[in-house]
């Protein structure tokens, strides 16, 4: 019986223990805590790199981007491509961007030439964009294919039989637009029609997107393409809802310009066209 009694007694204790642990933790101590603002934030020194799998088997130009850390109205996306540094090599500088989401100027629908066309989205800022202490103009975040280094893109072929694995690409603007040019693409954006609670959204959604792993789902080029996943996106953020399996990227322009969600184009067009 004595036993007994001690064992109840003990467990009682216990289930009472987490109880005690929580009434520790509340009151005037958590009160004192400072806050932090996003102007603090911005004068915080930016993470330190994260080490980055280099994906040898694969072309260069693309790898999986992250999202390092958010707080407030800061993000740090890891994995961003930045300057081409040996083309033939296709080794360029990928690091971390840090971003003030609040200080978004304008969000973009792109269009690329070459081939079937891609589309991406693409975002500037005020001031509120930097990587390794320089500031960063625009953000440019894509769907893709991703080959292995010496293997061709074929979109009607290898392209419809889940044979590419899917890749979301985070870029800087002038990365993109530097290796568009250099591949004599020519790069179409349109700043989209929407309210800034929109475009703050979209943006919102194309980080979160473009850092979910998207370990083995496969790319196709009518049902998960650029455009598909860029249009996923597009409606995640401001509830805009169109079907758009099997248009082509030239074709989903089209149909947004008709349905009012487009400005007007900005064209860059390699030397020489």
């Amino acid at each position: 019986m004595k036993n007994r009694r001690l064992f109840h007694t003990l467990t009682a204790l216990l289930s009472a223990a987490p109880l005690f642990g929580a009434a520790a933790y509340a009151g005037p101590a958590l009160d004192g805590l400072p806050g932090y603002s996003a102007a603090d934030l911005r004068e915080a020194p930016a993470p330190a790199p994260l080490p980055r799998e280099t994906y040898p088997d694969y072309v260069q130009d693309r790898k999986p981007a992250s999202l390092v850390s958010s707080l407030g109205d800061i993000r740090v996306i890891g994995g961003v491509r930045f300057e081409l540094q040996d083309k033939d090599a296709q080794r360029y500088s990928w690091r971390e961007a840090r971003i003030d989401v609040s200080r978004l100027d304008e969000a973009y629908w792109g269009y690329r030439s070459g081939g079937v066309g891609h589309s991406y989205l693409m975002f500037t800022f005020k001031d509120g964009a930097e990587s390794a202490g320089k500031p960063m103009r625009g953000l440019v975040l894509e769907a893709l294919p991703w080959e292995k280094k010496g293997e061709p893109y074929l979109p009607f072929t290898a392209g419809l039989r889940k044979h590419y694995p899917l890749v979301w690409n985070a870029v800087s603007w002038d990365s993109f637009l530097e290796t568009s040019l250099i591949n004599k693409y020519t790069v179409d954006v349109y700043p989209l029609k929407i309210s800034r609670e929109e475009k703050l959204r979209l943006l919102e959604e194309g980080i979160k997107e473009a850092a979910r792993d998207h370990s083995g789902e496969k790319y196709n080029t009518f049902f998960n393409s650029c455009s598909t996943n860029a249009l996923k996106v597009f409606t995640a953020g401001t509830g805009h809802r169109f079907y758009a399996a099997k248009m082509l990227p030239s074709v989903l322009v089209e149909h947004l310009r008709l349905r009012g969600f487009l400005g007007p184009r900005q064209t860059y067009a390699p030397a020489g066209d």
